[in-house]
């Protein structure tokens, strides 16, 4: 049991990542800006002659994200916005017992004959054993092990969610979230259906079974604003795991394009960090940005 509560404390800090006061205005944003072929990839997301700016994090790396061109316009924006945070309201334990674990239905009742032995083979390339993760509903059995073997490839880096976050919090500045707690986030995965929650624990599997030079090489072209590699992924995810990818996906980009509307309310230029893989596609938040009126740039 001392190995399953310990990675039931690691799978909530990875959650986190599996799905982070200026002035209004930004007049000194062209000195800051530079060709989108130079530094991470950032977006102004124009209407009605009000701006937010937009950009993307990866799953975990080597080293800490860093760009200063983005971290400098972080300290002309009027808030941060990101997907999570590190706040709890009940204790993580308890969390993973309520949404983590069917004590009807252990984990071999939820997978077929290749699913078993796709898992069984993950395991071992992440040096967990089986018996530990039985317990579990399968999106909990893909989270832990994609933990697993971000930290089993040496990937401990900050994301930029985690960087960010941290200067704004120095800064004083708002940090706001799509879920404001991580309570939100494991029952948002808690309300997975069965068949989305067994296409979450296949769709880890394809990434841990692909090794990291796969992620290495999406993650790569990201960073020197090449699209293609993480548009198709996205493809592949989608025709995969359709139901999968409605929620996990489509439902979100949805839902951050109407946070974009309030966003316009308030004073100042937020600047919003998402996952990659939200960004790119007919589905992803620049094409569904640009069809609802949005003036889209890369700057």
């Amino acid at each position: 049991m001392d190995t399953i509560d310990t990675r039931r404390r690691k799978v909530v800090g990875m959650l986190a990542t599996a799905l982070v006061a200026g002035s209004g205005g930004l007049a000194p944003l062209k000195s800051l800006a530079q060709p989108a072929t130079h530094g991470w990839p950032l977006w102004s997301l124009q209407r009605g002659g009000r701006n937010l700016y937009l950009t993307a994090e990866t799953p975990p790396q080597p080293a800490d994200w860093r760009d200063s061109r983005i971290e400098r316009l972080l300290s002309h924006c009027s808030a941060l916005w990101t997907e999570t945070n590190n706040v709890y309201k009940q204790p993580q334990g308890a969390l993973i017992q309520r949404y983590g674990i069917d004590p009807r239905r252990p984990l071999d009742d939820w997978l077929d004959a290749r699913d078993k032995a796709r898992l069984a083979e993950a395991a071992r390339y992440c040096k967990t054993s089986p018996g530990d993760l039985a317990p579990y509903r399968p999106w909990l059995v893909g989270s832990l092990l994609q933990e697993q073997y971000y930290r089993g490839v040496g990937w401990k880096g900050k994301s930029a969610r985690e960087v960010l976050a941290g200067q704004a919090a120095r800064a004083g500045m708002p940090w706001h979230c799509e879920f404001e707690t991580k309570d939100e986030v494991l029952a948002w995965f808690g309300a997975l259906t069965p068949l989305q929650d067994v296409q979450f624990l296949r769709y880890a599997l394809d990434e841990v079974l692909a090794g990291p030079a796969a992620d290495a090489r999406i993650f790569k072209a990201w960073a020197a604003g090449q699209r293609e590699l993480a548009t198709a992924e996205v493809a592949r995810y989608n025709r995969a795991y359709p139901e999968l990818a409605q929620r996990l996906t489509f439902a979100r980009n949805q839902a951050w394009l109407s946070r974009f509307e309030h966003m316009l309310d308030a004073k100042g230029a937020p600047l919003v960090v998402v996952g990659l893989y939200h960004m790119v596609g007919p589905s992803g938040i620049l094409a569904s940005a640009s069809r609802q009126g949005w003036t889209v740039d890369a700057i």
